[in-house]
C-alpha cells in the first residue's frame, strides 16, 4: 500500500468518527451516540475501515473508532487503556500479549494471510523464484523479525532452506510494500493483501518454489488474523449499549459480508 492510500484510509476513518451532525454541519446535541473503540492491525485497514463505515450507516448514533498500528505494539498497550472494545490482531503471538496481560477474551481466529514473494511493478530486476533473494546483486527487504510478517518470511525462508541477502529490514508489511512500490528495493516478502492493495504498484513472483513448498507444507508462511474482547468490553464501565455495539461489530466481521471484504482484500476468512 503507498503511503498516500493508507493515508487516505487513515483520513476516511477519522471522517467516519466525527459526531452527528445537522445540515448546517453542526453536531446534534440531541443526538445520542454511543462509541465503540477498535483496535486493530494496520493490514487490516481497507477491511475494517469498510466495515466501521457500512455498521455506522446501518446504526444510527453508533461510532467506531478504528485504531490502526503494529498488532504487537497495540498488544503491549492495550492494558492500559480502557477505551477498547474490540481487538483484532495479526498473529497468536501478538493476541497472546494481550490475553497475557488480561487485556483481551475469547480471541477467535476469523481470517488468515500468507506472505509472498513480491517485487515492483515490471519485475525489473528479473526475480523469478523464492531463491533469487540470496543474489548479491538485488535489493533485498524484509520484515522486522519481531513481527508477524518477519516471523512468516522467516518460517517460509528457512522451510526453503534459502539464505536471503537482506539489504534493509523495515518495520511492517504495509511499509515493505511501500519500498517496493518506489522502487527502492528489488525484491522482498510480503503479506499477499499488501500486494493487492498497492493497486498494481506491487507484484507477487508465482515462484515455482513457493508452489512446491506450499504443496508439501500449505501451512508455511501462513499467518492467523485474531479477534477478541477488548479491556473496554471486559470491565464495569461500559454500558450496554456499548458492549452490544462491540458484540454486533464482531459479529459482522464474522458475517457473509466481512467474509466478502475479506475475501476482496485478499485474506482467506475462516472455513476456507
Amino acid at each position: 500500500m503507498g503511503r498516500r492510500s493508507l493515508l487516505a484510509a487513515v483520513a476516511a476513518t477519522t471522517a467516519a468518527l466525527l459526531p452527528a451532525c445537522t445540515a448546517t454541519g453542526q453536531p446534534d446535541p440531541d443526538t445520542p451516540v454511543t462509541e465503540i473503540g477498535v483496535a486493530a492491525g494496520v493490514s487490516l485497514s481497507g477491511v475494517f475501515t469498510e466495515l466501521a463505515e457500512e455498521f455506522e450507516a446501518e446504526n444510527p448514533g453508533t461510532r467506531v473508532r478504528l485504531e490502526l498500528g503494529r498488532s504487537v505494539d497495540l498488544a503491549r498497550g492495550l492494558g492500559e487503556r480502557d477505551d477498547i472494545h474490540v481487538f483484532a490482531a495479526t498473529g497468536q503471538t501478538a493476541m497472546g500479549i494481550a490475553v497475557d496481560a488480561g487485556a483481551a477474551a475469547a480471541p477467535r481466529v476469523f481470517a488468515r494471510n500468507l506472505v509472498v514473494l513480491a517485487v515492483p511493478a515490471g519485475n525489473h530486476a528479473a526475480v523469478e523464484r523464492l531463491a533469487d533473494l540470496a543474489r548479491p546483486e538485488l535489493r533485498v527487504g524484509l520484515c522486522i523479525v519481531d513481527g508477524a510478517c518477519g516471523r512468516a518470511s522467516a518460517a517460509l525462508l528457512a522451510a526453503a532452506a534459502v539464505g536471503a541477502d537482506v539489504d534493509e529490514r523495515v518495520s511492517d508489511s504495509p511499509t515493505l510494500t511501500e519500498r517496493l512500490a518506489g522502487n527502492t528495493l528489488d525484491a522482498g516478502i510480503v503479506f499477499r493483501t499488501d500486494v493487492a492493495a498497492s493497486r498494481g504498484w506491487v507484484e507477487e513472483v508465482h515462484a515455482e518454489d513457493v508452489a512446491g513448498l506450499r504443496a508439501r507444507l500449505p501451512d508455511v508462511g501462513i499467518t492467523d488474523y485474531l479477534l477478541a474482547d477488548g479491556p473496554a468490553a471486559q470491565g464495569e464501565s461500559a454500558g450496554d449499549a456499548e458492549l452490544e455495539a462491540a458484540a454486533a461489530f464482531r459479529d459482522l466481521v464474522a458475517s457473509d459480508r466481512g467474509r466478502r471484504a475479506l475475501v476482496e482484500a485478499g485474506f482467506v476468512p475462516l472455513g476456507e
